[in-house]
């Protein structure tokens, strides 16, 4: 880490932008206050600090079966107990400890270490077998080297007609991926930590994605840093020049002129933090960033009547899971689990105000450590904004022209984490009225399988037969042709969100509503539209693995079975989705890692264990691997206990021409509504009263 940036903890000296005790309203294209970041670690949940990360550095260097070429591919906080983190209180001293997890390539192993920071101690020690830790930067670095330098893949590639002068990659943009699922990942017994690589023809373009080379694939094997096998399925190249190229004008077209509407409204100076806390319009909550899961949201609470009401004690994506439809050779291993296969926050990358960000936006460096160890700051990575939403609420009474009105003020918090081909924008989103939410935009380029196909073959038949059923074939049949030669083959995008509920206090429970249509009767009934809503308590984990249901309206609420209103409502938050979809996971693999799609909700007993749908290293994990949420889902009691909802959001990417070279975002959310939890809502504070005049028209 360079000594001209002394950084610790999540924000920098350099980038932090912050509004503290002596308030500042920034306008929206005034430059961002620079403020001073507390250099101590104020809070037990606070993320480790550049000095920290100099500690866990010595408390390992002892360590005798970490070899010369050990590198670090996951550190982060190790999360005090939950009980002791709700006991603390300020002044009072904390335990301080780190999650590290080693690659060894002389052991061809992993190690996964808790170290005392304090004491720079290593406390455990447990050796991960078979289990793989998610992919590093330098992993695949060093693959790219290797099949670079490869004369078999080099003859593999010559053998399709391509003319290779010099290296590999002179000619084409190696793309690295985890390998998934394949037979040569495993040899006597023992698991081979592999990557894979495709090959995409860059065609002299700018941008790294042309179109590949399919059914060519090399998995190399990592710690032997060799060629593992070459997988050489039949498969088409591209013919002709494909319009990928996104950096070029010449691509995209004439530049149009766009111009800023200048609505984003000022930074307000409600807006305060505190270190890692944040307080805003009633919202309090602390947040961290770490490689796994990126963005994580700490004791979010709502103050009322003078005093911080608990809400949810910890919020994240848990993980990603990116299936894709093709099931031929090429194609069948790709389902991809972004968080424990390459690290949300690994990836994650800059955004800037007034350029992806709103020209109000604050943006925030985090200090992550490189693969040995070293602090580093990675700028921009996390961003807070307010934004208009429409009106909170409004009324006009038509009698004497009375109005009562609010806009809707909205507080934006997020990342973005660059997962190859696809770029996620994660956000929380929180109201004025005390409801808060989550947004994923999903942006980049889509996947492109290479046909030989140069024109729509489903519309050529339509167009010839008319009204009736079609369905595609042959090599169009798993998605859509977007430009000549090139398949958007259709495909999932599923996120999973962990929410580990605690409304005023931990003791809660689960209950899911369903809208049902009374039968007609001439008495009781007798337009046929009646309507009544079944509430349903849930006893056990396995009992709450429920799919959304749009005939009966159904959500879900979490509640405090011991906390009632004046008017006998329980205290709760109701889970609200906005969007979502099924799963192409059949019903035959339910049990897997990847069957947190298969339930769109999910209640657990809280866990320290348990942070991740899919386990903590679902990465090239072996058949036998039983750490996932369907295993956590189990028949234990989640009535009056301290439980945690999962909740998987997913999108149908059937693609399109016009997400060719580039898509425009798509976006998936949910809401989490108070019901039940104020007296009134929140959101009256905001009103403003007033009356047309008698000379109004």
């Amino acid at each position: 880490m360079s000594g001209r940036d002394q950084t610790t903890g999540l924000l920098s000296r350099r980038n932090f932008v912050a509004l503290g005790a002596a308030a500042a309203t920034v306008a929206a294209t005034a430059a961002p206050p620079h403020i001073t970041v507390p250099e101590q670690v104020m809070h037990p949940l606070d993320p480790l600090t550049a000095a920290e990360f100099a500690r866990i550095k010595k408390a390992v260097a002892g360590q005798p079966m970490l070899g010369r070429r050990t590198t670090y591919g996951w550190v982060q906080l190790h999360e005090p107990p939950k009980a002791e983190v709700l006991a603390w209180k300020p002044g009072k001293p904390f335990r301080r400890e780190a999650l590290v997890v080693a690659l060894s390539p002389e052991n061809r192993t992993a190690y996964e270490m808790i170290v005392d920071v304090h004491a720079q101690t290593v406390l455990s020690n447990r050796n991960l077998h078979d289990l793989q830790p998610f992919v590093t930067e330098d992993e695949f670095d060093a693959a790219i080297a290797v099949v670079d330098e490869s004369p078999k893949v080099k003859a593999a590639l010559e053998a399709r007609g391509y003319r290779i002068e010099g290296k590999i990659s002179d000619r084409f943009f190696i793309d690295m991926y985890a390998p998934g699922d394949d037979p040569a990942l495993v040899r006597d017994g023992t698991t081979i930590r592999a990557v894979r690589a495709l090959f995409a023809d860059k065609q002299g373009g700018i941008n790294d994605y042309g179109p590949y080379v399919e059914g060519l694939m090399a998995l190399v094997d990592v710690y032997g840093e060799s060629i593992l096998a070459i997988r050489d399925f039949p498969g088409a190249i591209a013919t002709r020049h494909v319009p990928e190229d996104i950096f070029s004008r010449a691509v995209l077209g004439p530049e149009k002129p766009a111009r800023d509407l200048g609505i984003s409204p000022p930074t307000s100076s409600r807006l305060r933090f505190d270190g890692n806390q944040v307080r805003w319009h009633g919202w309090n909550f602390r947040y961290s960033f770490n490689q796994r899961e990126g963005l994580v949201l700490h004791q979010i609470g709502f103050e009322d009547e003078g005093r911080v009401r608990s809400i949810c004690y910890r919020a994240a994506v848990s993980e990603m899971l990116v299936p894709y439809a093709d099931p031929s050779p090429g194609w069948i291993w790709r389902e991809f689990f972004d968080s424990g296969e390459y690290g949300l926050g690994a990836v994650a990358v800059r955004l800037r105000a007034g350029k992806e960000l709103p020209n109000n936006a604050l943006v925030l460096d985090a200090v992550l450590p490189d693969t040995s160890l070293e602090a580093r700051i990675d700028p921009g990575r996390v961003f807070f904004y307010e934004r208009e939403n429409g009106a909170l609420f409004a009324h006009v009474q038509a009698s004497d022209k009375r109005h009562i009105y609010a806009r809707a003020k909205e507080l934006v918090v997020g990342y973005v984490t660059n997962v190859g081909n696809y770029d996620y924008i994660f956000q929380w989103i929180f109201r004025l009225d005390g409801s808060f939410g989550f947004e994923g935009e999903l942006q980049g380029m889509i996947l492109d399988k290479t046909i030989a196909d140069l024109t729509c073959s489903v519309c050529k038949e339509e167009a010839t037969r008319g009204p009736g059923v079609y369905e595609t074939g042959g090599d169009q049949e798993f998605g859509t042709l977007v430009s000549p030669q090139m398949l958007g083959v259709t495909h999932q995008h599923w996120i999973n969100l962990r929410l580990d509920f605690d409304i005023d206090g931990t003791a809660n429970a689960v209950e899911e509503y369903n809208v049902k249509r009374l039968p007609p009767n001439p008495k009781t009934n007798p337009a046929g539209r009646a309507l009544s809503v079944t509430r349903t308590v849930f006893g056990t984990s396995r009992e709450a693995c429920r799919m959304l249901n749009d005939q009966t309206n159904r959500s879900w609420v979490v509640y405090n079975p011991s906390k009632r209103s004046q008017i006998g409502h329980f205290a709760g938050y109701e889970i609200e989705a906005i969007t979502n979809t099924f799963s192409s996971i059949p019903g035959y693999r339910y049990g897997e890692p990847t069957s947190f799609v298969q339930r769109h909700f999910w209640v657990t007993p809280y866990d320290a264990r348990q942070f991740y749908a899919a386990g903590w290293y679902p990465n090239q994990h072996p058949e036998d691997y039983g750490d996932s949420l369907v295993r956590y889902a189990d028949d234990r009691s989640i009535y009056d206990k301290d439980v945690v909802v999962w909740y998987s959001l997913g999108f149908t990417h059937v693609t399109r021409p016009e997400d060719f070279p580039i898509m425009p975002s798509e976006r998936v959310g949910v809401n989490f509504k108070p019901r039940g939890f104020f007296a009134k809502s929140p959101a009256l504070g905001y009103a403003r009263l007033d009356q047309e005049s008698s000379h109004s028209s």
